[in-house]
């Protein structure tokens, strides 16, 4: 194949190429989490309470609360985690106003736990025959069904839901992370990029750390280190294998996409002619 070369360097096609290569990286991030969550899923064994030991853990079990909880935005309720979504739905005029079907997420915003979502959460317990653990809820991954209600409607041509997920006590849960003695827990700062960012558009959730109810326990499962997997589910096992394929599958195809259109961007920037090497 032989590259055609233009001879002129665009400087605004070699910014947007590197800005989409960068994006593409940051989404493929959440490709390899999922990948690794998954793998650490398959590979750990679920184990009944009495069992945990320091480590990477899976339990099963039921919500307990462990001394506080957040308010739903939704309605008169309270949880343990809360995981709010907002969504825009544009419509034409006067079109379907009667109609009662809820909105549906976009899908990356369903299968991208925290990223694309607020969550308050506060430490909860995790219980079954055997006694209780207690869970760092606002360190975890969250993947919550969702709860739709319509919230606002502005004119006619537009309608805004916000959405949630709420994990509440008698729940069923699924939690995978690391069970560390209570006494080494430290609780994570609050201070960072993103809080400050955050502040700055008015969201603040509500983020508890487990040592606000860490009083008399032995351990605490929680993210021990960054790129620790920690995941709290309101779903199966299974069901949380096929939520972390769907995950991989898609930020996978996503982030090839923006790779690519960025690699493409720079050639043409660097003056090749890219339609014409590849006989377009």
């Amino acid at each position: 194949m032989v590259v055609a070369q233009s001879g002129t360097l665009e400087p605004g096609a070699l910014v947007g190429g590197v800005l989409l290569v960068l994006a593409g990286l940051w989404v493929g991030r959440i490709a390899v989490r999922s990948l690794g969550r998954l793998v650490t899923m398959v590979g750990t064994e679920t184990r009944a309470v009495e069992a945990v030991e320091p480590g990477t853990v899976e339990v099963e079990g039921t919500v307990a609360p462990a001394g506080g909880e957040v308010e739903s935005g939704l309605e008169d309720e309270t949880a343990v985690i809360v995981e709010h979504r907002t969504q825009t739905e544009q419509r034409q005029q006067y079109a379907n106003e009667q109609s009662n079907s809820l909105p549906r997420i976009p899908l990356p915003q369903q299968l991208t736990p925290n990223a694309l979502n607020s969550v308050s959460a506060v430490p909860f317990y995790v219980e079954d025959d055997t006694g209780r653990v207690l869970v760092d809820g606002a360190r975890a991954d969250t993947s919550l069904d969702a709860d739709a209600k319509d919230r606002e409607r502005v004119g006619h041509q537009r309608r805004e839901y916000s959405v949630e997920g709420r994990l509440e006590p008698g729940d069923d849960v699924y939690v995978l992370g690391q069970a560390i003695p209570a006494e080494e827990y430290t609780p994570p700062k609050r201070d960072g990029l993103l809080t400050k960012l955050l502040s700055l558009f008015g969201v603040s959730p509500t983020q508890v750390p487990a040592s606000e109810a860490i009083d008399g326990e032995d351990l605490v499962i929680t993210r021990d280190g960054e790129n620790a997997e920690f995941l709290v589910s309101d779903t199966a096992e299974w069901r949380g294998w096929i939520r972390q394929v769907a995950m991989a599958v898609l930020w996978t195809v996503i982030a090839l996409a923006l790779v690519g259109a960025g690699g493409y961007f720079l050639l043409t920037g660097a003056g090749v002619d890219v339609a014409g090497g590849l006989g377009l």
